[in-house]
C-alpha cells in the first residue's frame, strides 16, 4: 500500500548526492540530520526518511531535505550499488507492504 516516490533526477558531486524527487517532502522546510534521530515520530516523515537512510549504509554522515530534495553525504564517495540503496529507501517511504 501506498505509492513509490519517483527519483527525477540523481546528481553526485564528491561525497555528495543530491536526489530530486516527484513530490515534497519537507513543505517550506529544511531539516538536517547528522545521525539518525532516536525514536521519530509515526508521522515524523522526514525524520523516518533519514533513519532509513543512515540504516541503508554506514558510511553515510548527513542527510539534508528540503521540498523535493534529498541531499546525502557519504564518506568514501559513492557508487552505482550505494546510490541505488539509499534511491531504494527513499522512493520506498511511503511503502507500507507490497
Amino acid at each position: 500500500m501506498g505509492q513509490p516516490i519517483e527519483e527525477l533526477d540523481r546528481v553526485t558531486v564528491g561525497d555528495v548526492t543530491i536526489f530530486t524527487l516527484d513530490r515534497n517532502l519537507a513543505s517550506m522546510g529544511t531539516y538536517s540530520f547528522d545521525e539518525a534521530p532516536f525514536e521519530p515520530g509515526s508521522d515524523d516523515f522526514t525524520a523516518i526518511l533519514a533513519t532509513r537512510i543512515f540504516e541503508s549504509d554506514s558510511a553515510i554522515n548527513r542527510v539534508y531535505i528540503a521540498a523535493n530534495a534529498v541531499q546525502v553525504t557519504r564518506r568514501r564517495g559513492w557508487d552505482e550499488s550505494s546510490r541505488s540503496t539509499v534511491g531504494l529507501a527513499i522512493s520506498n517511504l511511503f511503502r507500507f507492504y507490497g
